[in-house]
């Protein structure tokens, strides 16, 4: 597959995957889903007395239980985008080596598991911030360096 972004140079790739990173630190992330109850009917009796006297069906409506939220900032994928965005970082900062590619392959693992959680807890819109900046800087690392391309590859100009 074709790189899309091929034409940027790397040092923006990786600042704009780590900025995407901490994007959605504002974000509501959502703790608990709300609860709603049914309603259930309890059924009156007229056979219970020797006189007429009956008691009627009555309904019992059900509860509501709001869920509860918070920011992406106080939640568990914090932990991936912010790592995520350090490794990026560092491998903008830093001379392009084995190291850095290691250390930039582990922040797209980082933001691939991030996505997961944002899909499993319902949050389309952060997953797909998390994804953009995975698509950015996924071809730079995963590219085979004997290919001459990926952003540590042999000879490779820092961007």
């Amino acid at each position: 597959m074709r790189d899309p972004f091929a034409r940027l140079p790397v040092a923006v790739r990786l600042w704009t995957a780590a900025l995407l990173c901490l994007a959605p630190m504002g974000l509501v992330w959502d703790v608990g889903a709300g609860f709603l109850s049914p309603g259930i009917t309890m059924y009156g009796d007229c056979g219970y007395t020797e006189y007429t006297y009956c008691t009627p069906d009555t309904y019992l409506p059900g509860y509501y239980v709001p869920g509860q939220v918070t920011n992406v900032s106080q939640s568990p994928i914090r932990a991936f985008v912010v790592f995520a965005a350090a490794a990026f970082v560092i491998a903008a900062l830093r001379r392009r080596t084995d190291a850095t590619r290691r250390l930039a392959r582990l922040g797209t693992l980082a933001l691939g598991f991030a996505v997961f959680l944002a899909m499993a807890n319902g949050s389309p819109r952060i997953a797909l911030i998390v994804a953009l900046a995975a698509i950015l800087v996924t071809p730079l690392v995963w590219a085979q360096p004997r290919a001459g391309r990926g952003v540590l590859a042999r000879g490779h100009a820092a961007g």
